[in-house]
């Protein structure tokens, strides 16, 4: 039979370590026990009210660190695969839908990431001088000289300027390419 002093205990001992602790299968049904037991009892004594008070705290105290926990495992499982030990059969499903969500959420973060890199790649235009410039400083401030059939990059709106002035010309990518 469950007592609050053994509802404290469990609390105690999750609270105290790091790590989940191994609860009795049958826990939940013995908590609904012990509550249904304490609030039927017809002649309740301030004691007894107190109790069950009490209990419920603990008892929200110990399923709140269980939580954390929980999480804290879930974001260790996503990044190395080391998975928790003495999760109860609901904490097991948490835990289950958690690290998927957390999954989906990191890979989402990465491929976006590989395909802004992609981007930024593909978004480089390089252009070829077709008639060669002395010395001159851009609308960025930095100095340029341009030979013929050099190949650089140049940026906007400088490129635009010399490309309508027929100094050079955009170099079509090999991703841009097209291929009729």
């Amino acid at each position: 039979m469950l007592t609050f002093d053994k509802i404290r205990d469990i609390e105690r001992a999750e609270k105290e370590n790091k790590k989940l602790q191994k609860l009795p299968e049958d826990l939940m049904e013995k908590i609904r026990e012990y509550i249904t037991r304490k609030e039927s009892i017809s002649k309740k004594m301030t004691s007894d009210i107190i109790e069950i008070e009490n209990a419920k705290n603990t008892i929200k105290r110990l399923f709140e660190t269980r939580e954390r926990k929980i999480i804290e495992a879930v974001l260790l499982y996503v990044r190395s695969g080391i998975p928790p030990e003495n999760l109860t059969s609901d904490e097991d499903r948490l835990f289950t839908s958690c690290s998927e969500l957390f999954k989906k959420f990191r890979e989402g973060i990465f491929d976006d990431l590989k395909k802004e890199g992609a981007v930024k790649k593909e978004g480089i235009k390089m252009y070829k001088v077709k008639k060669a410039m002395p010395k001159f400083i851009g609308p960025d401030m930095n100095a340029y000289e341009l030979h013929e059939n050099q190949v650089l990059n140049i940026p906007k709106p400088l490129s635009d300027l010399l490309i309508k002035e027929g100094i050079i010309e955009e170099i079509a990518d090999d991703n841009t390419k097209n291929t009729e």
